[in-house]
């Protein structure tokens, strides 16, 4: 999952964005950004990908082989 902070965002996502955010400090887990995910995504071996944003927090990836 990739999680942004687009230019634009509805006032009531941002709740959602702030307990997701505790809940990864909470899980040991970790914001990442686009440049990292394409590194991850090239160390495993895929060849592209594709971020289509969603209109909430998320982000759909698609990675290709």
């Amino acid at each position: 999952m990739v999680v942004g902070y687009p230019v634009t965002q509805p006032n009531h996502s941002k709740e959602a964005q702030v307990l997701l955010d505790i809940y990864m400090m909470g899980s040991d887990g970790m914001e990442r950004e686009e440049n990292e995910w394409s590194l991850i995504f090239s160390e495993a071996g895929f060849s592209d990908y594709k971020i289509t944003p969603t209109n909430g927090i998320r982000s759909i990836i698609e990675v290709y082989p």
